[in-house]
């Protein structure tokens, strides 16, 4: 019984700092493909990635924030987009090993502007759905990701599809 009660005390002292929250930094970009009704109005393009992902260590389940730009081509003889967009994501890890795979998905509000004058932006709701892989130890590394965005617009929903490469820190 002795020798339990120290462990215990340690246990107990100790267990405040297994449960602290870790923050994580993100970065990245990658490519973007419009499809639906989306496509014959925009054509393929970039974005880039920044966010914040709060996560408790033993918890596979995580909350990020995350804001991106994204720039799509225009098809011939229609002005081109982009998109301001931040979102909010609940992230679910699996089991893993040097590769953790992940599955996200959230809201968000997206901006869409044309590139031609006298057209305002407009901000509308979407939500998104990804499937991701973090690779690295010890919180640092990189992560790619596929994530599939459902903008709900007036005259018809954006969709596209975006890969994301980067970096956590």
């Amino acid at each position: 019984m002795r020798r339990l009660l120290p462990l215990a005390a340690f246990a107990l002292l100790a267990a405040p700092a297994a449960v602290a929250a870790q923050v994580q930094l993100l970065g990245g970009g990658g490519l973007g493909r419009p499809f639906g009704d989306f496509s014959d109005a925009a054509g393929s393009g970039w974005h880039a990635l920044v966010g914040m992902q709060v996560s408790v260590p033993a918890i596979p389940i995580a909350l990020r924030a995350d804001g991106t730009y994204h720039s799509f081509a225009a098809p011939t003889g229609l002005p081109g987009s982009s998109m301001l967009a931040g979102a909010a994501s609940l992230v679910v890890s699996l089991p893993g090993v040097g590769l953790v795979p992940y599955f996200l998905g959230g809201i968000g509000q997206y901006r869409v502007s044309l590139d031609q004058s006298g057209v305002d932006p407009v901000t509308d709701n979407g939500f998104h759905g990804a499937f991701g892989v973090n690779i690295g130890a010890m919180g640092f590394g990189g992560f790619a990701e596929l994530r599939v965005v459902n903008v709900s617009q007036s005259a018809g929903d954006a969709r596209f599809l975006t890969a994301t490469f980067g970096l956590r820190l």
